[in-house]
């Protein structure tokens, strides 16, 4: 009886990676990457003043903010968000970019990348945007030897691309490294909410359509995001509209089409719950889609949970809406991140690092990863509530989100999602992810008040599973499977903050992080007895290995499978086809119903052709017997999925061929 062993990576490992269903504008092999709000912004150095300009004043000591930009770094976060406010930099006399320039140059130190949003009176947006080499008014950037005057929104926004651009003004000064520099512009914030832009769609396009051509006349490389939309009730009833008055601008100008319909990428605003982030992204999608414009990429520039069980949330009030305990905004990360990484959003943006004001000084909302300092409370008290006061002995400190947004960072940049399993009655979800070269990652919560226990099949004999305890702290440990399985704890919702008394959070979820064995093969020696009495076990392995994201119409497969006991005997190919992966065993079909196991017994591959129809997107999922009759569990998800390309004749269909040499 051959016996399966570990081998050091170098020596070769099974793949178990597979590719999904990425989104066509999705940026090849990069997957999600992360970012966090106001990890520095102009409020902390600076106050408003009624009726004149703004008073310089430091909020924070300079170690202070060299400890927030330590605390984000730490995290795994890319990006940075924060807002440039045209009122704040622009007086009569002039630009004064000292505010700016500070964070910049902080945030191209810390190796941030900086999304910034451009805010700010629009006065002048309808004059042409440009003028030419004889002094005319022009909106063509091709025709442009600057901005025109006459256009102040269009001069402000040169000024800031021309100075914070990788490799413009600022950077060349300060010799920042190569690509530092504000690589990412998103042009205002909501503007479908009337506390943002009181104007309409059509207006609003004009506001980004002179920001986008302008930005990309001085950064051919720029990312420009309209202005993230926030997710109310007649949010998509407004988008609409903005589309329409860009299909209406694309009737009458070449220039729409030629410059990117003036976004590069669909920013959105998606709070309340992790659920939004399933269905959100592909509602933005179809939106875009329905208006015949090209495929965008999606970035959630804005998500987040405040806290209403410690300072300076409203502590009086324990069903106070839209809020969660410090324990359940760490799930609740945990759910929003996994669920934007498997709905292939390309950013996700975390609202925020620290507290600072909220919303505003009765707002009490504690959106923060890490708390105030005690030396910077900007909090109106609250009458006659004496559990309101901040803590001298965590004043400062991280949260149980911060670590928790740290661990899924860590684990889901560059991940591929694979697919969704929801468990009977919808009782618990889990969301399958692949990460090169060797990883898989499984993210699965309760979605009930009460617990669950689930199991799932196991990739190899141990795995390290990542918890949320009952008290917020972070917990590692290393899980082994029993009969080819995990069995898995899912702690119960306990969140009832949404409206009727629903949980806006699911239950606190856990991480599976599941690496392959490599397989040491041999041949059978010839006329070995086999012992099948004591074999009670299904093979450790059975999986249909990475495909590529397009085939031609036929094309081959490997079966990666292994087994230390009796031996293999018999596999089965199961294949689904349409937009989205099988969620459940019930949905394959099967397409080999059993097939002899050719290869060695105690492991390797097996090489199928398999043929099917152009322009199709095909699932693979595979089962491996043994000599005692065990199988391995049906996966919920798919192990592997590519889209036949090439023109031609094929059908569905698949049969038994070579295997691959040892």
């Amino acid at each position: 009886m051959h016996r399966l062993r570990r081998i050091a990576a170098g020596l070769g490992l099974i793949g178990l990676l597979s590719v999904a269903p990425r989104d066509a504008s999705a940026q090849a092999g990069q997957g999600i990457r992360f970012g966090l709000a106001h990890v520095d912004l102009m409020e902390l150095h600076l106050e408003r003043q009624d009726g004149g300009p703004p008073l310089l004043q430091e909020q924070l000591p300079p170690a202070e903010l060299a400890r927030r930009y330590a605390l984000a770094s730490a995290t795994g976060a890319v990006w940075q968000r924060w807002s440039i406010y045209r009122e704040l930099v622009e007086s009569p006399s002039g630009l004064d970019w000292t505010v700016v320039d500070g964070i910049a140059e902080r945030d191209a130190r810390a190796g941030l990348r900086s999304l910034v949003v451009l805010q700010g009176p629009s006065e002048g947006m309808q004059a042409p945007i440009f003028v030419d080499s004889v002094g005319h008014g022009v909106d063509d950037p091709e025709r442009a030897v600057g901005p025109n005057p006459a256009n102040g929104w269009a001069s402000f926004v040169d000024a800031a691309a021309e100075r914070y651009a990788p490799g413009g003004r600022l950077a060349t000064s300060r010799a920042w490294p190569a690509g530092a520099g504000v690589g990412a512009w998103e042009i205002g914030n909501e503007p479908n909410l009337r506390a943002f832009w009181p104007g309409s769609p059509a207006d609003y396009l004009r506001y980004l359509e002179v920001a986008y051509l302008v930005i990309h006349r001085r950064d051919p490389s720029a990312i420009v995001l309209h202005g993230g939309i926030g997710d109310d009730g007649n949010a998509e009833d407004w988008y609409r509209r903005f589309l329409d008055a860009l299909l209406a601008r694309a009737a009458d100008s070449p220039l729409p089409a030629r410059h990117g319909h003036y976004f590069d990428r669909a920013a959105w605003h998606w709070y309340r719950t992790p659920a939004l982030l399933m269905t959100g992204p592909a509602r933005a999608r179809a939106l875009i889609e329905a208006a015949g414009l090209p495929a965008k990429p999606i970035w959630v520039t804005e998500t987040g949970l405040p806290v209403w069980s410690e300072h300076p949330g409203p502590c009086w009030d324990p069903d106070s809406p839209g809020r969660a305990t410090t324990v359940e905004q760490a799930g609740f990360v945990w759910q929003t991140l996994a669920e934007a990484a498997a709905s292939q959003v390309e950013v996700v943006v975390l609202f925020q690092l620290v507290d600072d004001c909220g919303n505003g000084p009765t707002s009490y909302d504690a959106f923060g990863l890490v708390r105030n300092p005690l030396g910077a409370q900007c909090w109106q008290p609250p009458e006659a509530q004496p559990c309101w006061r901040a803590d001298p002995t965590t004043a400062g400190t991280p949260r149980p989100a911060y670590a928790a947004f740290q661990a899924i960072a860590r684990q889901l940049t560059g991940a591929t999602p694979q697919g969704a399993a929801l468990g009977e009655a919808g009782r618990w979800r889990g969301l399958v992810f692949d990460r090169q070269p060797d990883t898989r990652l499984t993210v699965a919560w309760s979605t009930r008040f009460e617990p669950q226990t689930i199991e799932m099949p196991a990739l190899g004999d141990s795995a390290e599973i990542l918890t949320i305890e009952p008290d917020g702290s972070p917990s590692r440990q290393v899980l082994r499977a029993r009969d080819g399985r995990y069995r898995l704890a899912l702690p119960g919702a306990s969140n009832r903050n949404a409206i009727g008394g629903r949980g806006i959070v699911d239950g606190r979820p856990l991480i599976l992080v599941e690496r392959p064995i490599a397989l040491v093969q041999a041949p059978d020696p010839a006329g070995e007895a086999i012992d099948t009495a004591d074999d009670h076990e299904p093979p450790l392995l059975a999986v249909v290995e990475a495909l590529p994201e397009r085939s031609p119409l036929r094309f081959d497969l490997s079966i990666a499978a292994a087994d230390p006991g009796s031996g293999l005997a018999a596999w089965r190919l199961f294949v689904a086809s349409g937009p989205n992966p099988p969620d459940t065993p019930a949905a394959w079909r099967e397409a080999i119903a059993e097939g002899p196991w050719s290869v060695a017994a105690a492991g390797g591959r097996l090489r199928l052709p398999f043929e099917g129809r152009p322009g199709r997107r095909y699932y693979f999922a595979a089962q491996a017997g043994d000599r005692a009759g065990n199988w391995t569990a049906l996966p919920a998800y798919a192990q592997a999925s590519t889209r036949l390309v090439q023109a031609g004749r094929g059908g569905l269909g698949g049969r038994a061929g070579g295997h691959l040499p040892h």
